[in-house]
């Protein structure tokens, strides 16, 4: 018997085994290699298009912080351990165009965007040539203000202070809101579709009083329009379809950003102690565009009849529910207010008009007083007030008596929260400069720009603000300093923003950009109401600015004339004065004449 043998067999097996192993681990290998080489030129295409990113960003901010990176800036080579960017910046018309090159491990990527200047302006209307907070007014002898005063304090006046137009104190509002829901978890939009076109928010009074203003916590989208506000009575749990007052909702003091917005009335109904009423708030025409968004509280549950609720016309008293509650504060009246010791409508020179209360050569120059109580006084025209003879005593009326007059209604300020923040961002939009700034005899543009501790400018110093400016220390100028706005603003005002204190004198001057309407406004968020310590403090003449003391005291010393002034509470010291001019009631608010480079929209393209 014959016995073959497998070992030739085994051999050629194993060797084939090996081959195909080889292979496959080759095919394996290769494959791996290949994809780690995609992998790694990915990797490096994407960090190379990030250095080309690099570059346009830093070309923006040059743009923006000339002081750092020079004027004209014209680009830039820029080395990195792992590549390099090449900006090229070239203007086009009143843009820039930037082209970035990023290079790295032998791949270059390249980006182009158009840079323009986002100029953004915000209106505000200065109706009156004083305008007052709850703090109230006080005129010293001889101090006098040329135009209309609105004040929601009282106003106390010395000996031969007067007014050349009319005077309306508004009845004192409680010092904290009756009822209010602040708690803010959720947001409801209206105005945005015909469903949602109004809203109305319930609330039940805690007092007997009238409701002199409410509040709510609101941001908007787009150019929104003005919208109407209401105060209704109940009709079994939903708003009625008459309204007891009625208001404006100011668009142009709400922003993109949430806040509290106050809305007053034109007539202050009492409302009663325990009774249910409605806030109710009519857009008018929906727009998707251009709507309202109100804060909500969607984590409690209202009872029934009660809470939020939204409609397509309020008018046809068909209402759905929403969850929860809509952010709101009521403020209702609670203090009385006076004039005391004021001469109402008189010219310029102090002197009397003469009764010409219905003649239009004196339309500005009215002198009418309206107040709870008028005491002391001395009325050109006609008097609204309270209770005869005892709310008018020791006052001389001119024309016609008018007792048992309902107070007016306080008067919104003309500046939100909301804008003085945005004007604040858009300062803190560029490197700040830290610590104290000084312009001593020197001349120097600043803006727009952030100082984090004081402001001084002194000794024939002159500043041209080129753009918003925020301190957030104090702001004091003094000996012959001059502050101006520079040309491009062309018809609009410029704006210097502080949170601390603002003190001006020795013969300080300031200017516009030279254009009719161009006025520089000095705005403070100090809360001092101190008359030897106060946000604002003007001795010398102003008569291009506009003086804003949002929660603090305004005081004008002796002889100063100022072109307007608002704050919360005022003091004209003896022969003080404030001149008004009529381009001040649609004054617009300007970034600055170029405002802040960014990079236009749908501009942005990488080139191979």
């Amino acid at each position: 018997m014959i016995i073959k043998s497998n070992k030739g067999q085994t051999l050629l097996i194993a060797v084939i085994f090996l081959a195909v192993t080889f292979m496959l681990g080759s095919s394996l290998f290769a494959y791996v290699m290949s994809n780690q080489i995609v992998s790694q030129r990915a990797y490096n295409t994407q960090r190379t298009y990030n250095i080309a990113e690099a570059g346009i960003h830093k070309a923006v901010w040059c743009l923006n912080n000339s002081d750092i990176c020079g004027s004209g800036y014209s680009g830039e080579t820029t080395d990195f351990s792992t590549g390099q960017f090449t900006t090229t910046v070239t203007s086009v018309g009143q843009d820039y165009v930037v082209t970035s090159i990023g290079s790295s491990s032998n791949i270059e990527k390249t980006i182009k965007v158009t840079i323009t200047q986002n100029v953004t302006t915000a209106d505000a209307s200065f109706f009156y040539g004083v305008q007052v907070g709850d703090g109230g007014l006080t005129m010293d002898n001889n101090s006098y203000v040329d135009g209309n005063i609105y004040s929601n304090g009282s106003i106390d006046a010395g000996s031969g202070a007067y007014v050349t137009g009319d005077v309306y104190v508004a009845g004192g509002t409680a010092l904290t809101a009756d009822q209010e829901h602040t708690t803010q978890n959720a947001e409801f939009s209206f105005g945005r579709y015909d469903s949602d076109e109004d809203i109305a928010q319930s609330f039940t009074p805690g007092v007997t009083e009238v409701i002199n203003y409410i509040s709510l916590y609101i941001k908007k989208v787009g150019n929104a329009a003005n919208a109407t506000v209401y105060i209704t009575e109940d009709n079994g749990g939903e708003p009625a379809t008459s309204s007891l007052a009625q208001g404006t909702l100011q668009a142009n003091l709400i922003t993109t950003s949430f806040g509290w917005v106050d809305v007053s009335f034109t007539s202050n109904p009492e409302l009663t102690l325990g009774t249910q009423y409605w806030i109710v708030i009519d857009v008018g025409t929906p727009k998707s565009s251009k709507y309202y968004i109100i804060g909500q509280d969607d984590q409690i549950i209202a009872p029934a009849g009660t809470g939020a609720r939204y409609s397509s016309d309020w008018l046809s008293g068909n209402w759905s529910t929403t969850d929860g509650h809509f952010n709101f504060k009521t403020w209702m009246g609670g203090l009385d207010t006076h004039i005391d010791g004021l001469l109402v409508g008189a010219n310029p020179d102090g002197t009397r008009i003469g009764h010409n209360c219905d003649d239009a050569h004196y339309a500005i120059h009215h002198g009418d007083a309206h107040a709870h109580t008028i005491t002391n006084s001395d009325i050109e025209c006609d008097a609204f007030y309270d209770v005869d003879p005892i709310d008018i005593a020791g006052t001389t009326v001119g024309r016609n008596s008018h007792p048992n007059s309902d107070d007016p209604p306080p008067e919104v300020m003309p500046i939100s929260l909301q804008q003085i923040q945005e004007w604040k961002d858009t300062a803190a939009a560029v490197e700040p400069h830290n610590g104290d700034y000084t312009i001593d005899g020197t001349q120097e543009e600043l803006g727009p720009l952030k100082i984090t501790g004081n402001l001084t400018i002194a000794n024939s110093a002159q500043l041209t603000l080129t753009g918003t400016l925020w301190v957030e220390g104090n702001i004091e100028m003094s000996n012959n300093a001059i502050i101006s706005l520079d040309p491009g603003y062309g018809n609009n005002s410029g704006l210097i923003i502080t949170d601390g204190k603002i003190t001006v004198y020795n013969n300080c001057t300031f200017f516009g950009s030279g254009d009719e309407g161009s006025y520089i406004m000095f705005l403070s968020t100090n809360n001092s109401i101190d008359s030897g310590s106060p946000a604002i403090h003007v001795n010398n003449n102003a008569e291009t600015v506009i003086f804003y003391a949002s929660d603090g005291m305004i005081k004008v010393d002796n002889n100063a004339i100022l072109k307007e002034a608002t704050g919360y509470k005022m003091h004209l010291n003896n022969n003080a004065s404030v001149v008004y001019e009529s381009g001040l009631a649609s004054a617009s608010f300007s970034d600055g004449p170029g405002g802040i480079w960014v990079i236009e929209n749908l501009t942005w393209q990488e080139i191979e």
